[in-house]
């Protein structure tokens, strides 16, 4: 398999990201000669559940949705990685085998490390390792947060409470106050993590284009009025 050189002005950036920055220059050089460059399209499978965690990715571009069910097939835990950030953590130094599936939402650009030279460079390094326990407690944070919202009896209240969890964790600023998510959502994604039907998700939403808090048009979500999710959402 042959390397992509990694562009300059790219890698200057990756350095410089949190993922990254905590290593020495030594080690980073090491970790530049094992990065690979790939592209891959809307719909394209990264690794599936089972599969061997050789590989650990930082995404460039685009959106991947890492999702697992039971042996049923009837519940799933489903989350997405932005851009900017690296995947998996979970298993990381430990597990042999992937827990979930990961699948590109968009076209995505990613760079993969070999999990063994990664973790073997990463383990030398306390700031790296202090990094990583610290993004970690973040994402188990965010899952407890889930757990606690789909605890509402109210099916109403954990489509909103879904719908803010999305805004703050994959949207941007857009204009005159509202907030974007610019990437594709389904409504079946929503109710999902809503854990209730797609029906009742896309009556939620139809409701809140009607009160002008929201607008939902091609899978994208604009909020329009932020406090509002802000508040139910109880996030700060």
């Amino acid at each position: 398999m042959q390397k992509n050189e990694v562009q300059l002005e790219e890698l200057g950036s990756i350095r410089n990201n949190q993922v990254f920055s905590g290593f020495t220059d030594d080690e980073f050089e090491k970790i530049q000669d094992h990065m690979y460059l790939r592209q891959y399209k809307k719909g394209q499978v990264l690794f599936d559940n089972g599969d061997y965690r050789n590989r650990i990715y930082f995404l460039i571009e685009g959106l991947v949705r890492v999702e697992r069910y039971d042996s049923s097939g009837t519940f799933c835990y489903l989350d997405y990685v932005k851009k900017e950030h690296l995947f998996p953590y979970g298993g990381m130094f430990f597990d042999e085998f992937y827990h979930f599936s990961a699948y590109a939402v968009t076209d995505i650009e990613v760079y993969y490390i070999p999990t063994d030279i990664f973790e073997k460079i990463s383990k030398g390094n306390t700031a790296q390792l202090l990094y990583f326990y610290q993004a970690l407690s973040t994402n188990l944070e965010s899952h407890e947060l889930k757990i606690q919202y789909c605890l509402a009896s109210s099916a109403t209240v954990r489509v909103v409470e879904t719908l803010a969890i999305l805004m703050k964790h994959l949207g941007e600023n857009y204009f005159s106050g509202t907030i974007r998510i610019p990437y594709p959502i389904t409504l079946k994604e929503i109710a999902i993590n809503s854990g209730t039907t797609r029906e009742t998700a896309s009556n939620v939403i139809k409701t809140l284009k009607k009160e002008k808090k929201l607008d939902y048009c091609q899978k994208h979500l604009i909020f329009q009025d932020v406090g509002f999710f802000l508040e139910n959402g109880e996030i700060t």
